[in-house]
């Protein structure tokens, strides 16, 4: 699973029969990945690793996005190129393509996590220009959001409805959220008195 939006790194190394890494020098010199129909293009770090990153921003809730990466050797020059945003073949007769090694495939599903409170109504009206909904990554990053406002994206707030609850809505960016596991979602308010309120919630991001 991967969120709308989120950006994802991506490792894809060698390894033997009995999955012991292999040192890709003199085996392979570049990995080909395809995410959708984007390539990519990567050589191994200093510990052999064949390491990108994705962000997926342009893909819809419940989209299956294949993945496929692939090593090569060279055999003369790239079999691809890329030339101003374009990857270009490599149409030379007297080059041979590079040689296909081992690879490895996934799928991911793109999902997207609202974020969505209830407030029971309280004695006095409650102000939304003072709430602020903080969400809490496992890193110790905390995002403040505020009300939405032209030119600052931010959280939706209505009510209170004839059942006397006030709502909040938020669409959270990929990077804003825990990559697996839950979010820990808090949110504070002021009434026109002064009294605050804070509502706290976990979000599912799996």
């Amino acid at each position: 699973m991967v969120h709308r939006g989120e950006v994802v790194q991506f490792d894809f190394v060698l390894q033997d029969a009995r999955k012991r890494r292999v040192d890709p020098t003199g085996v392979a010199d570049y990995c080909v990945a395809f995410i959708g129909n984007e390539r990519i293009e990567c050589e191994p770090d200093l510990y052999g690793h064949f390491s990108f990153s994705f962000r997926f921003d342009q893909m819809r809730p419940g989209a299956r996005i294949p993945v496929r990466a692939n090593a090569y050797t060279l055999r003369g020059s790239r079999d691809y190129m890329k030339v101003a945003g374009d990857w270009m073949r490599n149409e030379s007769p007297y080059e041979m393509p590079d040689r296909k090694g081992p690879g490895a495939s996934l799928t991911l599903t793109v999902y997207e996590a609202p974020i969505e409170l209830a407030i029971p109504s309280k004695r006095l009206p409650l102000d939304p220009e003072t709430a602020v909904l903080r969400i809490h990554k496992n890193d110790g990053s905390v995002t403040a959001v505020f009300p939405h406002r032209p030119h600052r994206p931010g959280f939706l707030f209505d009510g209170p409805t004839d059942a006397g609850i006030y709502n909040v809505r938020y669409l959270p960016q990929g990077n804003e959220l825990n990559s697996y596991g839950t979010t820990k979602i808090s949110f504070l308010i002021y009434d026109v008195a002064g009294q605050s309120y804070r509502v706290e919630s976990e979000l599912d991001t799996p």
